[in-house]
């Protein structure tokens, strides 16, 4: 990842989008204006490192604001005072960059979740006494595959099921019409065939094994028809975007508390698409070109 490049383009989408907190017009003027730190709480957890060693990177970083360096306490601060609904606005205007600079019209869209390690334990009874087990929670997207976007993150509990956490996440995205959307077992619902169909995309969820006929689930039946198990196939990319969060940074957070966790994982989907963003444009610099994968796999 060219990080200039990126903090560059994170910068920009803070810009457009305006302060993520209101300040106040009376005293003194704030030392740290709200935009920059926004752009170094999403740094912070894109590099995946403390609150005390972004404080030390900042000193080498040249952002675009000729302010004092925060220290870590400012940053944990400005990180819980951050709003949930301004980093997903972070994350809707990156994502369409990602599509307005590969071109894509429609593809194929899937969801899937992955564990996330924290550094707490709880305490479990395990073959007939207690023992220690680390605490996991959830990481949900949706993307489109063709090049590993991501449309919607949300971090849930380890307990939490894939099904009702996808209709949440529909609503956010766009209407994306002819695009085929793959998703396993876990999100076999009618109700989510029938967001799925509302958003103009075909479902091509697998179906569990249930006794009868699909006999009034409409939506359910009609995508159990149109299932294409070659189109199937290709929702195991989707696990590309957890495999190089992993390999990159790896897939753990010290956040304690769900609502900064939320944040996390919205925080990480941001820093992925701006990589994506960064690797597109480089592409295009050096002519490769770059096309979408519906098209092989109804070939």
């Amino acid at each position: 990842m060219e990080l200039p490049a990126v903090i560059d383009e994170l910068a920009r989408l803070v810009d457009e989008i305006g302060d993520p907190w209101p300040t106040s017009k009376r005293g003194r003027p704030p030392v740290h204006s709200p935009r920059k730190m926004a752009v170094v709480c999403v740094l912070t957890v894109m590099l995946g490192i403390s609150y005390r060693n972004m404080e030390t990177l900042l000193y080498i970083l040249k952002l675009p604001w000729h302010e004092p360096v925060p220290d870590h306490s400012t940053i944990h601060e400005a990180f819980k005072r951050m709003p949930e609904a301004y980093l997903n606005q972070i994350l809707a205007k990156s994502a369409r960059l990602c599509i307005a600079e590969s071109g894509w019209v429609k593809g194929i869209v899937a969801a899937d979740s992955t564990g996330v390690e924290t550094d707490r334990y709880e305490t479990v009874d395990l073959k007939m006494k207690k023992t220690k087990r680390m605490i996991s929670i959830k990481y949900h997207v949706v993307a489109i595959l063709d090049y590993n976007i991501i449309m919607a993150a949300k971090i849930t509990s380890r307990r939490t099921a894939d099904s009702p956490t996808l209709r949440q996440m529909l609503k956010s995205l766009p209407q994306m019409e002819g695009s085929v959307f793959n998703a396993d077992k876990g999100y076999d619902s009618d109700w989510n065939c029938m967001l799925v169909y509302a958003k103009r995309m075909k479902p091509n969820i697998k179906q569990r094994k249930t006794r009868g006929t699909n006999r009034g689930l409409r939506y359910r039946r009609r995508a159990a028809e149109e299932f294409n198990d070659a189109v199937y196939r290709y929702r195991g990319l989707v696990e590309g975007i957890f495999g190089a969060e992993e390999v990159e940074n790896g897939l753990e957070t010290r956040c304690r508390l769900r609502w900064m966790q939320r944040r996390w994982g919205l925080a990480r989907a941001i820093g992925h698409n701006l990589a994506v963003l960064n690797r597109l444009r480089c592409a295009k610099q050096l002519n490769i070109e770059l096309k979408p994968i519906l098209l092989d796999a109804e070939a």
